[in-house]
Parts: C-alpha cells; structure tokens; sequence
C-alpha cells in the first residue's frame, strides 16, 4: 500500500487535506486514483488508512477509512552525534539512518571537521536532511520521522544529550571496547537514551576525545578495519538498533 506523510496540523476530523509536496507526490508520482486507499502517518506515530476522495490538479482529498493509531516510540531513543561528512555523505546517514530508526541526528562540527557551515548554510542543509528522512520513512514505513537537529558545535551536543543518555564514541586509538559486546550489557539495562558520537575523516582530536569522555562517553570499537566516517555510524546504527530493540 502506498504511503503519505501528512504534517500534525493537518489531521482533522473529516476530510484530510495533504499538503502541497505530498499532494505532488501522490497524484503525480504515485498516480492514485480516486477510491484508491493510501496508508497516511503524521511522522510523530500517528498513522490510519484513508480512501482518496477526490483527485484535483490543485487538491487532493482524502477520508479515514479506520482508526486513527498512535504508535508509542520505541526504547531506548537512539541519536546519533555526527560530524559533519564531506559531499553527500550526510545524505545517505540520514536516509539509511532512518530506515535502521534513528531518532536524533545531531550534525556536528568539530575541529577536524572540512564541510564548514554558517548559520545560514547550516538551515539549508538541515531541511534538505529533514526532506530526506521524510523521503526514507515514507518508504520504510516507520511511523516516527527522526528529529534533525541544528548543526552545532560539539561541546553543545555533548551538553544538550537527554537526562541519563548513555554516550557512546568510536574510537580509533585508546583502549575501545567491541560495540557490540558494549551494547548487549546496555541491553541488560535497558537505557532510555542512548547516544552514537562518530568523529570525522580523520578522527576526533585527543582533546575532543577527552571532551567526550569527561561527559561520560565510552569508547568503542567497529572491527579492525577502519570504517569511513558514514559507515561507521551506519554500522553503529545497526548494532545499536539490533541488540536494543
């Protein structure tokens, strides 16, 4: 069945409105027809099935045909703290991120960080990844769409992590522990939150590692290989989505 994504404010009582991308999305790439079902989520766990009604160049209408669910998250929250790749890496984090249920993507710039980016540019390019997890949850079919946050520095995300979140870090050098044996006593605990810190090409600086470990951090390792910075998150993503839920 196909899926839409309809924003909070649009799920009313009655007729359900989507908005103009979807809308698009649905008449013009979908090409549903009038009578058709569609599966329709709000990307904060509310999801129903809905007949389209009508079917306008301007405007597509659609009705519930069943009962409004509401999905509770799934513990532990998962974020990721990702230093910002060069290219379209950071695409393909969020996308596959997405699909492996990420809940947070925190962009980050660090010191060795070369994708640099002003507050303006930083807008831009959170509402791209914002376009892109919801690209990736209409297809997945996860009824929650991660949050994107603001691209920060990486001393305000270590300070703005959930109350109790359990930080982990990759790391290269040091004594790090095998992710996964790390994750499964975490599993025994069950953490409410729990973070994914991934340095950039060429690592966190000693001083950024420290950073993170006075914050609680605990280093871990991916194998002996040594991953590029999108496919260890993606690795530590599915690990941490794996043995915790």
């Amino acid at each position: 069945m196909h899926r839409c994504f309809l924003s909070p404010e649009r799920w009313q009582d009655g007729v359900l409105i989507p908005g103009k991308d979807e809308a698009h999305h649905l008449r013009d790439v979908l090409r549903v027809t009038c009578g058709d079902v569609v599966a329709l989520f709000d990307g904060a766990g509310r999801r129903v099935e809905a007949r389209v009604l009508t079917l306008t160049s301007q405007e597509v209408d659609l009705e519930p045909v069943g009962t409004i669910e509401t999905i509770p998250r799934t513990e532990p929250l998962i974020s990721l703290l990702q230093a910002i790749p060069k290219g379209a890496r950071m695409d393909t984090v969020v996308e596959k991120g997405t699909e492996l249920g990420m809940d947070r993507l925190v962009p980050v710039i660090t010191d060795r960080t070369i994708t640099r980016l002003d507050d303006a540019k930083g807008r831009k390019r959170c509402d791209r990844w914002a376009r892109v997890a919801h690209g990736a949850a209409r297809q997945c079919g996860v009824c929650w769409i991660p949050e994107i946050a603001p691209v920060q520095s990486l001393t305000d995300a270590l300070a703005a992590r959930p109350e109790n979140d359990v930080l982990l870090v990759g790391a290269l050098s040091g004594d790090p522990r095998p992710m996964a044996e790390v994750v499964d006593q975490l599993a025994a605990n069950r953490p409410a939150s729990v973070s994914l810190l991934i340095g950039p090409e060429g690592d966190l600086t000693p001083a950024e590692m420290d950073a993170a470990t006075v914050a609680g951090a605990i280093g871990v390792n991916m194998g002996p290989l040594v991953l590029r910075t999108d496919t260890a998150a993606l690795f530590g993503l599915s690990v941490l989505s794996s043995r915790l839920r």
